[in-house]
């Protein structure tokens, strides 16, 4: 079952600071949730650097698939 659109946001394609901007929307929108939230950054090593660092400021946890997941382009947090 494919996760709740609500909960994702795809920062793919995006330019790194529009990046930056959609992923801060998106968790302020779930602040107090405790929702789950995929980003998906597609492989690009710079996108995953500023979605980190974004949820490094909310204090929120980033969960990394490991080398052999199938899907390490997205990374998962829960907005408290």
């Amino acid at each position: 079952m494919r996760p709740n659109l609500q909960n994702e946001i795809d920062l793919h394609g995006l330019r790194h600071e529009e990046a930056r901007n959609a992923l801060i929307r998106k968790i302020e929108d779930l602040w107090g949730s405790d929702e789950t939230l995929e980003i998906i950054t597609g492989h690009s090593d710079r996108m995953k650097e500023i979605a980190i660092k974004v949820l490094d400021e909310y204090k929120l946890e980033a969960r990394i698939p490991e080398m052999w997941d199938s899907n390490q382009g997205s990374i998962k947090t829960t907005v408290w």
